[in-house]
């Protein structure tokens, strides 16, 4: 219970996750930095960018949570990402989208904000709503992929 909490904390400073939203997470026996690695080279088979990866140990050491990785990977599709802020310019903080990797008691943990939360807030707009899906089914398989690999 105590993960979830401070993982839950961690989070809150880099998805913005409100009460209506969940999350989709899975556990990785591998090492942390193989787990990123991996990652890294999995987003592009599903046809999206690594935008940006930050690194969050620091300013997670202010608030007295020590972890020996933590990292925020932030990935989408160019072009979807500004056809869909054109639109909806209250999209901004949600894209790109994130998957966090955090380091646990010899694990990884990957984390992200299930995209299908976000539906109550376009429930006018049919396409935006499959978009999440296609989004959540992804986030999935990519996580389901970082779940199974193995120690190296």
């Amino acid at each position: 219970m105590r993960l979830f909490a401070s993982l839950c904390l961690m989070l809150s400073l880099v998805l913005p996750v409100g009460a209506d939203q969940t999350l989709v997470m899975v556990r990785s026996e591998a090492p942390a930095q193989y787990v990123m690695d991996v990652l890294k080279e999995t987003l592009p088979e599903y046809g999206y960018t690594v935008a940006h990866t930050q690194r969050c140990d620091g300013g997670m050491a202010e608030f007295h949570y020590k972890s020996d990785f933590y990292r925020v990977v932030f990935f989408g599709k160019l072009e979807e990402v500004r056809t869909i802020l054109a639109r909806h310019p209250e999209m901004s903080p949600y894209l790109p989208l994130k998957i966090t990797v955090v380091a646990e008691n010899g694990e990884t943990i990957l984390a992200s904000m299930d995209p299908r939360s976000l539906g109550g807030f376009f429930p006018e707009d049919a396409e935006l709503q499959l978009q999440f899906l296609r989004w959540y089914n992804d986030i999935e398989a990519i996580l389901d992929e970082m779940r199974r690999l193995k120690k190296k």
